[in-house]
């Protein structure tokens, strides 16, 4: 827009008697607030990996120390019962539980609202955390599975142990996603209940349920699986969206 026709504008809206100084910084200021958007808009914009990369600076040590204490816990107790499949699920939900320092520490703090209205947006924070935490989480289910392999010397059993530490895995981290979405307050005792409570019932399967852990069960597995994968793609999904939309993931407190 012209000066010309700005002033033609702001005449006809503001009446005859415009002061002409006035007018001028009027017309200054809608210049410089027009110039400042164009600016704006042409503002490169932090991707992803490189927010994420930020995330791991200020969230990466604590998520992965908590990973690696878990880790060398459950070595130190699986080591007097080396080879023994049926243990591999109940460790399984600690490495969830490891999880839930990072993702409940606005909540703690008292910062929800803060990372609600960030540029990044809750979700992408919350995001964020679940890809640091699945990536170490990743590396330490991989080491026990290199010591199982290692005890029994072959690679036999290799696609059940998967199933083993994914299924209890999966039921617990997507139990925290959706206690989180949905749970205003009392989350964070909700989860560790039911990683406890996870733990509890995994091990008492394996006492009560010896069959469940033969090989002809591994079908059962495959289900369990497959249908916990499919709560936890959708949680993922849900976070994907509302990080496109720029809003919080969960029940601001």
């Amino acid at each position: 827009m012209g000066d010309r026709k700005l002033k033609t504008y702001l005449r006809q809206s503001l009446g005859e008697e415009v002061q002409p100084q006035r007018l001028e910084e009027t017309v200054r200021f809608c210049r410089e607030m027009v110039k400042d958007m164009e600016a704006r808009e042409r503002e490169e914009r932090t991707d992803f990996f490189q927010y994420l990369s930020e995330v791991f600076r200020f969230e990466g040590v604590s998520i992965v120390a908590w990973q690696a204490a878990v880790l060398g816990v459950i070595c130190l107790s699986a080591a007097g019962m080396a080879g023994d499949l049926k243990n591999i699920p109940v460790f399984m939900p600690l490495f969830v539980l490891a999880v839930i320092p990072s993702v409940f520490k606005s909540r703690y703090y008292g910062m929800s609202e803060m990372e609600a209205v960030t540029r990044a947006s809750g979700a992408q924070i919350m995001l964020a955390k679940l890809v640091l935490a699945g990536a170490a989480n990743l590396v330490c289910i991989t080491v026990i599975l290199w010591l199982e392999v290692s005890f029994k010397h072959s690679c036999k059993e290799l696609g059940q142990m998967v199933l083993y530490c994914l299924v209890p895995y999966l039921v617990c981290l997507s139990s925290l996603l959706r206690v989180i979405r949905l749970r205003k307050e009392g989350g964070l005792c909700i989860c560790v209940t039911v990683i406890f409570g996870s733990c509890i019932c995994w091990g008492a399967a394996a006492k009560a349920l010896p069959w469940l852990y033969e090989t002809s069960a591994m079908g059962v597995w495959a289900v369990s699986f497959l249908v916990f994968a499919a709560f936890f793609i959708r949680e993922i999904r849900y976070i994907l969206i509302m990080r496109k939309e720029g809003k919080m993931y969960g029940i601001v407190v």
